[in-house]
């Protein structure tokens, strides 16, 4: 078998039996069957917005916690502690076992958001709203910003701690984030022309955070809660568009360069 499959399934499988990884991933669970308990007493829209907002805010703030944290342990520790030097006296390159860890951990990260996102289904379908297809197109776009905060925290882990790696991937996904909201208010003219050129520049180099049409129509009308709150610029609501395909790829695309960035950056790096 491939030595990297064999890494990558080594990570995902410790990491799975962690107790603050299965602690996230059942209290995540647990605060969608509450959503879903709420929503059952309410009616026809109120009803969708309160099951809609409770599980986009577990995929939010849950999602959150679980890249930044998986990330954020991809290199330092285990560096430090022997145990990437282990893998790397096998013979397998140190390029190659990097990219093994990184990649165990983001298919951890997409079995997370899958068990969520089927609890999810489940419980709109035991209420009445189906599986809700909308929901589910949400959980996809808010895996792939939890996989730009993974990559971006896994990069940061080769030169700092556990804790400052997490905090700045955290602090880039919110940059990318108010870069699309601030795209979104140049378009509608809400403020001044002398920023539109900056913002333009920003927005067609750097990664974007991804906009589920779901979670558009309901910053639109402040039914989000915290997963987005309503966006007002100059006492103007501003509506930020759902992301189309190009933007999903092009962020996609800075996953896979981060990602391989953080292997090659890991050749200079000092393991015991």
């Amino acid at each position: 078998m491939n030595p990297v499959l064999v890494i990558s399934r080594i990570e995902a499988r410790g990491i799975s039996r962690r107790r603050w990884f299965l602690g996230l991933l059942v209290l995540g669970a647990a605060v969608i069957v509450a959503g879903a308990a709420l929503a059952a007493g309410r009616d026809g829209l109120a009803a969708i917005d309160t099951m809609r907002s409770w599980t986009a805010a577990v995929y939010l703030v849950g999602g959150l916690l679980v890249s930044a944290t998986l990330g954020a342990s991809a290199v330092n520790r285990d560096a430090d502690g022997g145990w990437i030097g282990l893998q790397v006296t096998t013979g397998i390159p140190r390029v190659p076992v990097a990219l093994a860890r990184i990649v165990g951990r983001i298919a951890t990260l997409v079995a997370v958001f899958a068990a969520w996102m089927i609890v999810a289904a489940i419980c709109s379908a035991a209420i009445g709203q189906g599986g809700d297809g909308a929901l589910f197109v949400h959980g996809l776009a808010m895996l792939e910003n939890m996989v730009l905060v993974l990559v971006t925290a896994s990069l940061c882990s080769v030169a700092l701690g556990p804790v400052a790696s997490g905090i700045v991937a955290i602090f880039f996904y919110v940059s990318c984030l108010s870069l699309v909201n601030l795209m979104a208010a140049s378009n509608e003219g809400v403020i001044g022309s002398s920023w539109t050129g900056l913002i333009e520049v920003l927005y067609l180099f750097f990664p974007r955070a991804i906009t589920s049409p779901m979670l558009s129509e309901m910053q639109g009308r402040g039914a989000a809660g915290i997963a987005g709150a309503q966006l007002e610029i100059n006492q103007n609501v501003v509506i930020v568009p759902p992301a189309s395909w190009l933007t999903v790829i092009w962020t996609l695309l800075w996953c896979a360069v981060i990602a391989v960035a953080a292997a090659l950056s890991f050749r200079r790096r000092a393991i015991s």
